[in-house]
């Protein structure tokens, strides 16, 4: 498994730190989740210095979920930022807007904001991807609203994540109908319960989620990969995991379970 360190998980630790963290991790990239208040050039020598790859850049701004009309800016300048640092993937992932009226009418939005943002991305020679958020109001997680997006938008493709998958959906048949489309992938694993549990969020399946460290949660994580195709298994996986116990600092639970996954 070719394993990508999500800036995110470390928090506000300074990103040369985040690249040394993923390099005694034995990761072989970084997806720079933000730009943790530096600018993408930087991003761009730190990573590259330490022997990694840059394997994505994902977009976290809020005009387009706060309804601002000038939205399209946040997006050409998070363009402009993976195409700084030599980011072959932008993620940009669609989470519910303020005052939703329905997941429908959301979806319709971020399809014709992904249709405005394609032709961009493509033109700047950036793979442009949407991914599946995992909250109950998350107007794109199932199988079938990931194709409904891919048909209007040609040419965007898909940072898969299964955790967020299972919260809707089932994660592998979603993937396998989307396979083609997969660019990158997330893995995450959860405790999941039928009634309400400390730390758990009820999801659109109407079951209980909560945080677990990769190979402690209910997730057959495993058996999942064991059904990635060939061209899927070359492609770069994020370990969006922590040890939420707090018995492991944020490093060391990441590079268990990177020792665990390496060589699946």
């Amino acid at each position: 498994m070719k394993l990508c360190m999500m800036s995110c998980m470390l928090g506000d630790m300074p990103p040369r730190e985040i690249v040394r963290a993923a390099a005694d991790c034995g990761m072989e990239a970084v997806d720079w989740v933000a730009l943790h208040q530096t600018d993408p050039e930087t991003l761009k020598k730190l990573t590259e210095d330490a022997g990694l790859r840059i394997a994505a850049h994902t977009m976290i701004k809020n005009k387009f979920l706060e309804r601002k009309p000038d939205y399209m800016n946040d997006f050409k300048q998070s363009l402009d930022d993976a195409a700084a640092m030599g980011a072959p993937i932008l993620m940009l992932p669609p989470f519910a807007r303020v005052n939703q009226t329905s997941l429908e009418d959301d979806r319709k939005a971020w399809i014709e904001y992904y249709a405005q943002a394609q032709p961009l991305a493509q033109k700047a020679g950036v793979t442009l991807t949407l991914e599946s958020t995992g909250m109950k109001q998350s107007p794109i997680v199932t199988a079938d609203e990931v194709m409904e997006v891919l048909r209007a938008v040609p040419g965007l493709q898909v940072t898969y994540d299964h955790g967020n998958v299972a919260t809707a959906d089932d994660p592998v048949a979603a993937y396998l109908r989307q396979k083609d489309h997969v660019v990158h992938f997330h893995l995450k694993d959860w405790k999941i319960s039928d009634a309400p549990s400390p730390g758990g969020d009820r999801k659109r399946c109407g079951r209980y989620f909560a945080n677990a460290m990769i190979g402690e949660g209910d997730l057959d994580l495993k058996g999942f990969w064991s059904r990635v195709d060939p061209r899927g298994r070359t492609l770069f996986v994020n370990l969006e995991t922590l040890d939420f116990s707090g018995k492991l600092s944020k490093v060391e639970a990441l590079k268990k379970v990177s020792d665990s996954l390496r060589n699946w």
